[in-house]
């Protein structure tokens, strides 16, 4: 139980940490089209897609891998965390599909997608999450430590509304130093949130050596 809530922390900490660096081919220019809206459009060129295919230094996709590794310990214990695993392979499939959109489409066909594709992996991102995060506290919780638990999912609800919130200035302003300013509250409720469950944890392993 231990080494999958220590792998389920390191994932989760790897999908909060983002510095991305820029790789591989740049995309082919990009036009406005009529009927979509020029502001809207633009948006999505220059700030969620850019000139070329963007990767987290700190891979989301190893912080995916960390997660479900460490989950599949704990589906002995709370079968429900089988509703986080499943969603990340698409998670995963998403975040490469995004870098790729613009190789394959063009048009309407890839802002309609890189739009969709943004926001519906943040989705599944916080959903993945939650359905852990979930299933960690019903394994460790007892009654002594029922109050770490309300500060937990306090901390939780405040990383996820950080992280919508920051889906939203990606897309209206890109990331520049709003993003990275507003980016260390989320980290910060991030830390704060795994902070209380390793005394959640630490207090359930010494209760039950």
């Amino acid at each position: 139980m231990k080494k999958g809530i220590i792998l389920i922390a390191i994932g989760i900490i790897l999908l909060a940490v983002d510095l991305r660096i820029s790789i591989g081919d740049a995309y082919a220019p990009m036009e406005v089209i009529d009927d979509l809206g020029e502001v809207i459009q633009d948006k999505i060129i220059y700030n969620l897609i850019g000139e070329r295919p963007k990767v987290d230094l700190i891979s989301d996709v190893l912080g995916f891998i960390f997660l479900f590794i460490g989950a599949l310990f704990l589906l002995k214990y709370d079968t429900k965390i089988i509703l986080g695993i499943l969603l990340i392979p698409f998670a995963i499939y998403l975040y490469i599909t995004i870098m790729r959109l613009p190789y394959n489409f063009i048009l309407r066909d890839l802002y309609l997608k890189a739009a969709g594709y943004h926001f519906l992996l943040v989705i599944i991102e916080i959903l993945t999450e939650l359905f852990i995060i979930k299933s960690v506290i019903k394994v460790v919780q007892c009654t002594q430590t029922k109050w770490n638990s309300n500060e937990l999912l306090v901390g939780w609800v405040l990383a996820m509304i950080s992280k919508g919130v920051l889906s939203g200035i990606h897309f209206f302003y890109s990331r520049g130093v709003f993003y990275f300013v507003y980016s260390l509250v989320m980290i910060g409720a991030t830390v704060f949130y795994l902070n209380r469950l390793y005394v959640i944890t630490k207090f359930k392993l010494e209760e039950n050596p």
